[in-house]
């Protein structure tokens, strides 16, 4: 007995040993293969680059355990991926560090999660695509193919009281999309694989990897997964169109009621339907997008304060400046010295080198 168990350990200690890329990236059509630029190649994972006219992604992937890949996102980009293919006992689960990730599994069936929420699905669930109201997204991606998982990676499962059995079958055989809103226990799980350092990322992942899945193992489905407002496509498609009025000439103020007679859509649906595709409201998300190319102007023009206000709606520079202060900490003055003196800073230093 005490044997066999040393054998058994064995086994498992050279599958956690185990770094090795597949010699390809089986799931690289999960994200558009017409959108493909390169992939570059590292000693412990590989970048795959994306481009479309929207704007540019980067896919980091690393390989936890045979059967279980680990993808980093970052993506400048309003979408990614189209048209994907339906992949039998394959789980896939997604953690939003920063943006609005939006999944789209068919006609009626537009779902988002915000910063800090998790997602668990099955590919059985084909996506029609999947895309970024903010234009931009960055978080983790893991796949695990079930059927692909090596017995000794099983065996530590289930020495570790992992019940991939319950996994498998809430998920893969019920075909289920699952979501859990930001919390404590996810941001502990998730929160250190966004900044191990590299010499440590092989190892700490796998640690990391089994944490999760016995979380997992242990979901109170009733008490922690949140029943996922669905929008319908032609909804979607409407807040988007809502969106690009309000931001094509930023000057102009509507309110809500001027937008819905525009539309044609109840002002309830409207301010329910905007906040559930960006995750704000209506004003918030003007503001936002006002203080942005406020931004762009400070650093890209030789425009006033006053100037910058006018052109991106503010009447009264004061209200403004309070407006921007409030988010990016300091005053647009300040902001462009700021910026003013980084680049002379940095200027300097490479002279002097």
């Amino acid at each position: 007995m005490i044997e066999h168990n040393r054998q058994t350990l064995s086994g498992i200690v050279k599958v956690l040993i185990q770094s090795e890329l597949p010699p390809e990236f089986k799931s690289r059509k999960l994200y558009g293969v017409a959108e493909e630029t390169e992939y570059e190649f590292h000693q412990d994972c590989k970048v795959f680059k994306l481009s479309n006219e929207t704007g540019t992604g980067e896919i980091t992937v690393y390989r936890v355990f045979t059967g279980i890949e680990l993808y980093y996102n970052d993506m400048h980009m309003a979408y990614c991926n189209q048209n994907q293919d339906m992949i039998k006992n394959v789980i896939e689960i997604n953690h939003c560090r920063t943006g609005r990730y939006e999944c789209s599994f068919g006609e009626n069936s537009c779902c988002y999660m915000a910063e800090g929420d998790l997602s668990i699905g099955s590919l059985k669930r084909k996506k029609t695509y999947s895309s970024f109201p903010l234009s931009h997204y960055h978080g983790i991606t893991i796949m695990i193919n079930l059927d692909e998982l090596l017995p000794e990676v099983r065996q530590l499962m289930e020495l570790l009281n992992i019940d991939l059995d319950y996994i498998q079958k809430y998920i893969c055989e019920e075909n289920r999309c699952c979501i859990m809103r930001a919390n404590s226990s996810i941001e502990h799980i998730f929160s250190e694989l966004y900044h191990v350092r590299e010499q440590r990322k092989s190892g700490y992942m796998k640690i990391k990897m089994l944490e999760l899945l016995l979380f997992l193992s242990d979901l109170k489905t009733d008490e922690e997964v949140v029943q996922v407002d669905y929008y319908s496509q032609s909804q979607v498609a409407l807040i988007k169109s809502v969106a690009a009025y309000i931001t094509n000439d930023i000057t102009t103020h509507y309110t809500i009621e001027q937008l819905s007679q525009k539309f044609e859509i109840s002002t309830s649906t409207l301010k329910k339907c905007f906040r559930g595709v960006y995750g704000t409201s209506v004003y918030q998300y003007l503001r936002t997008y006002r203080l942005q190319v406020a931004q762009r102007m400070l650093l890209e023009t030789q425009q006033s304060v006053t100037e910058i206000a006018n052109n991106i709606g503010y009447d009264n520079p004061n209200k403004f400046t309070s407006a921007f202060k409030e988010i990016y900490g300091v005053t647009p003055t300040k902001f462009r010295k700021i910026d003013h003196w980084d680049r002379k800073e940095s200027k300097w230093s490479g002279e002097e080198v």
